[in-house]
């Protein structure tokens, strides 16, 4: 299990390196594990494999709500002005909105591991000689670009 901590995540994209045709916008908040949770788009098919050609994602993200863009089109967002609680442990967090009042590092991850590949169906986690057998198993990223709202 992976640790998330109380101080909130935002995967900008998730991609599952045996699925080349989905992607996830994702955010864990709610306490430190085991008491956090998360939200988010679940794995959406598009119709195109990503590990083909470049693509652009994105994140709009205000203090009502976090969006999630691929190739311009939004495909997924989360209201954040609520209490991000998870009902379980200490709550860390005093009003709404919390932990996504504050900066984040950016997050695009191809995942190798972790709760995507469950041993009763996988075997147990992927090794990295076995990811070297997907048909693109990196992730090639040209450039990050960030804007303020002003």
């Amino acid at each position: 299990m992976l640790f998330r901590a109380a101080s909130g995540e935002i995967d900008i994209m998730e991609y599952r390196g045996d699925r080349t045709n989905e992607i996830l916008g994702t955010i864990h908040y709610g306490g430190t594990a085991p008491n956090n949770i998360h939200s988010g788009s679940g794995e959406i098919k598009f119709g195109t494999d990503f590990s083909a050609d470049w693509h652009t994602y994105g994140v709009e993200w205000d203090t009502n709500e976090i969006k999630w863009f691929c190739d311009g089109k939004e495909y997924h967002k989360e209201n954040i002005n609520r209490s991000m609680y998870s009902g379980k442990g200490k709550n860390p967090y005093t009003k709404n909105g919390q932990p996504f009042d504050q900066p984040f590092h950016w997050i695009l991850n191809v995942a190798v591991g972790g709760n995507f590949f469950p041993a009763n169906v996988y075997g147990g986690q992927v090794t990295p000689a076995e990811a070297k057998n997907w048909a693109k198993p990196t992730m090639e990223i040209d450039y990050v670009r960030v804007w303020e709202w002003k």
